[in-house]
């Protein structure tokens, strides 16, 4: 089980109000099996949906089904498999005869992690939109759906969505619309889409736009083609597809794309239910020269007009369902595999051909599904012959996964492979995205290091950090070095994180849905360690939490880290600020105190270690800080500051006093004068020896007046009266002010005299030494 296990997460929740049972009684046999029924059908609609079961309950909704999307694994989309499953859940349940029900469904971010004592403790999935959940499903029409603002946004590229009537709920102010879905988007737009920037051809993109272009003109010159386009999400594919795809429209192709996402990988011949209903659509439209508003009148009018006959209607129906009737398209179940292939593609080709030069585009994150597999692997071997200018382009995050059936299809396609931007296409992308045209405006590595860091290579997260950072007002143009920089970011505050935005986050941490929780902890506790580290620095954590060893698997197996020797970096920055993204502040806190604990509990020697990577104590004082541990913190940096002042390190040491001057002010434990004083004045000295007098004098001066006014107390710590005297007569001894000087050595040094302590000889002969040299 993680030791970290709560987070805050952007998830949907589904709410399933099951009305019928509300009023079961434990004796009624048929309303128990119904009701188990329903659980089953729900909880495996729910799986293959990349959700996750949270409860089925009665309570004073009665009786209520609760699943949760992106709760334990990170989607793309979770809104949209929210979507899909309350869909299929509603067909579901009217199939089960039940007469009452209801669901709502709605997405934010909420709490997702463990409640109550650890001898009984439970999952839950806590926040306001849990609860918008609730009340839409309350609000919902008898046997029917209402989804959020929210969940309509992020999937109604997808999904038909029918706007409610104004509703109120509970804890929300005012009257608003919710809104319906009702079926899947099966046919998109065959225009090529303006996009909101312009299409910027980069050099490692010019190879795999030459690739396509020449399988675009293969096909032209009646050599039907197949192109496999691959790479990571957000690299770029559909923009570089829809760039050829626009040029072969400009030379008379007709373009059809389709998109499947990966709950469609079951669904038989659906990245092709898109492609082929539009090309109906089309070819219908074309034929009667008025355009169809669906496929079913479509399908209607091409079967008029002796295109079809009813038997390719059927086949058709295979493909796209609505077309066809039930009962006819059960006659096909029992045909033999690869006849019904042969014989679904005779009806395709009566249309494709008519369509003539076409490119067939497949894009989306799921695999194919091996039905339509079969079905390109059969309109490849006969395009020649029937439909020669054809081809085909299917995009996936990764090279596809072939059927054995159609393995001629692997040999024969060209395979384009998208990788992220290098760092130099990064600053060109930038300086286009900022509009610099004058040759002699650059921009500051700083900002294209942020930039490309953050942004992983993708155009579209750069596009995404750059707005972020231009909205925050952070670049801004320098005129004496012509160049944009970057203002001060500071790496501590949470604020960093926004450059990355939730949605894109689950697209980083994707790759590791499948991690156990023990090495998820570990990841999170790197996150905390920082962005590099050594290893052993922190070899005190082994003992108890046995990090080491799970960096090193983590480094080796996913890729998570870089390493030379013991010293660790994040691969993807990226990554490193999702993963941080996802700890709440009190989770940041315990990990820093186990970190704290472990170098306390193994009794590590700062001096074993000062040679690895820095000074130990300034490291733990971080971490304490980190913890909110005020005191400790406070006592950390006094001993790295001391440590830096012995080594003449005094920019260091000055670091060092000043955090642990700003610790001292948020201790609630009143401290003494000389825990006070001892750092401030410290920190003067250290102002002096580089030569920041005017720091050095207001630091110095603000102790002597505090010295003062305690006078009571200063009776009791002569030495510490002392410090305070000869550290600022040194300072006016540097800034030859020898006079000033005098006066304070002449009233530091009799009390330096009064005081009998052992070992204090060599302390007075400094003190004299002092105003020797002042005279």
């Amino acid at each position: 089980m993680s030791m970290l296990l709560n987070e805050l997460r952007p998830v949907a929740i589904v709410f399933v109000g099951l009305h019928d049972l509300d009023d079961i009684d434990p004796r009624d046999s048929s309303l128990l099996q119904l009701m188990n029924e329903a659980f089953k059908i729900l909880s495996r609609i729910t799986h293959s949906c990349n959700g996750a079961v949270r409860d089925m309950l009665f309570d004073d909704k009665g009786c209520v089904f609760i699943s949760v999307f992106g709760a334990h694994s990170h989607e793309v989309n979770p809104c949209f498999d929210a979507t899909v499953s309350a869909m299929r859940m509603e067909n579901a349940l009217k199939g089960l005869k039940l007469n009452r029900f209801s669901l709502g469904v709605s997405f934010g971010e909420c709490f997702c992690g463990e409640v109550g004592p650890e001898v009984r403790s439970d999952y839950v999935v806590m926040g306001p939109e849990v609860n918008m959940a609730a009340r839409l499903m309350s609000k919902a029409p008898n046997r029917g759906t209402l989804v959020s603002k929210r969940i309509f946004s992020r999937s109604n590229d997808f999904i038909h969505f029918e706007k409610s009537e104004k509703i109120q709920v509970k804890g929300k102010d005012g009257f608003f619309h919710a809104y319906i879905p009702r079926t899947r988007i099966d046919h998109q737009n065959v225009e090529i889409a303006a996009t909101q920037q312009p299409f910027v051809l980069m050099p490692s993109r010019q190879a795999a736009m030459n690739s396509l272009v020449n399988v675009k003109d293969q096909a032209a010159s009646g050599e039907p083609a197949i192109a496999f386009v691959s790479g990571g999400p957000f690299l770029g594919k559909s923009r570089l597809i829809d760039e050829v795809a626009a040029e072969a429209a400009s030379d008379g192709f007709t373009v059809l794309k389709s998109f499947r996402t990966s709950l469609d990988s079951f669904t038989s011949f659906f990245p092709l239910r898109q492609i082929v209903a539009a090309a109906m659509i089309k070819v219908a439209s074309t034929l009667r020269g008025e355009d169809f508003d669906s496929e079913v009148e479509a399908a209607d009018y091409l079967v008029q007009e002796n295109v079809f006959k009813k038997t390719d209607r059927v086949n058709i129906g295979s493909i796209v369902p609505q077309v066809a009737d039930a009962q006819l398209l059960s006659l096909l179940s029992g045909m033999n595999p690869n006849a019904r292939t042969k014989s679904i593609v005779d009806s395709m080709m009566k249309i494709l051909k008519l369509l003539n030069p076409l490119i067939i585009i497949l894009e989306g994150d799921g695999d194919i599904d091996p039905s339509s597999w079969s079905l390109l692997a059969e309109i490849m071997q006969r395009a020649k012959e029937e439909c020669p200018t054809i081809m085909i382009i299917v995009s996936s995050r990764n090279s596809p996964t072939i059927t054995s059936a159609a393995s001629n299809l692997r040999r024969n396609a060209v395979q384009v492979k998208l990788t992220p931007f290098e760092k130099n296409e990064t600053e060109q992308y930038l300086r286009f995205l900022l509009r610099i045209e004058d040759t002699e405006v650059g921009i500051d590595q700083r900002l294209i290091d942020v930039v490309h860091d953050r942004a992983n290579g993708c155009p579209l997260f750069i596009e995404s950090v750059a707005r972020w950072a231009h909205e925050k007002n952070l670049i801004e143009f320098v005129e004496g070095s012509k160049k944009m920089t970057l203002k001060m970011l500071d790496e501590r505050s949470d604020d960093v994180t926004d450059a990355i935005p939730r949605e894109l986050s689950n697209i980083l941490l994707a790759p590791f849905n499948h991690l156990s929780p023990p090495l998820w902890d570990a990841l999170k506790i790197a996150s905390c360690i920082g962005y590099s580290f050594d290893s052993d620095l922190y070899r005190a954590l082994n003992q108890e939490l046995e990090l080491i060893p799970k960096i090193e698997e983590l480094s080796e197996k996913y890729g998570c880290f870089e390493h030379t020797g013991t010293h660790f970096r994040w691969k993807q920055q990226a990554v490193y600020e999702a993963v941080k993204s996802l700890l709440m502040v009190n989770q940041r806190q315990i990990i820093h105190r186990m970190i704290v604990d472990a170098f306390r509990a193994n009794d590590i020697d700062p001096n074993d270690l000062v040679l690895k990577g820095g000074d130990v104590h300034r490291l733990l004082g971080r971490h304490c800080a980190l913890a909110e541990d005020w005191a400790a913190a406070f006592e950390q940096y006094i001993k790295a500051g001391d440590r830096a002042k012995a080594a003449f390190n005094f920019n260091e040491a000055s670091k060092m006093y000043e955090e642990a001057i700003d610790y001292q002010a948020k201790m609630t434990e009143p401290l003494t004068l000389r825990s006070r004083m001892i750092p401030t004045i410290n920190l003067g000295a250290c102002f002096r020896e580089l030569a920041r007098y005017r720091e050095a004098e207001a630091v110095l001066t603000r102790c002597l007046n505090e010295a003062e006014t305690n006078s009571a107390a200063i009776a009791l710590d002569d030495e510490l009266y002392v410090r305070a005297l000869t550290a600022m007569a040194a300072l006016h001894q540097a800034r030859s002010n020898y006079d000033d000087a005098r006066q304070l050595y002449e009233k530091a040094v009799p009390i330096a005299r009064n005081i009998h302590e052992s070992g204090s000889s060599l302390w007075l002969a400094g003190n004299i030494a002092g105003y020797a040299e002042t005279l």
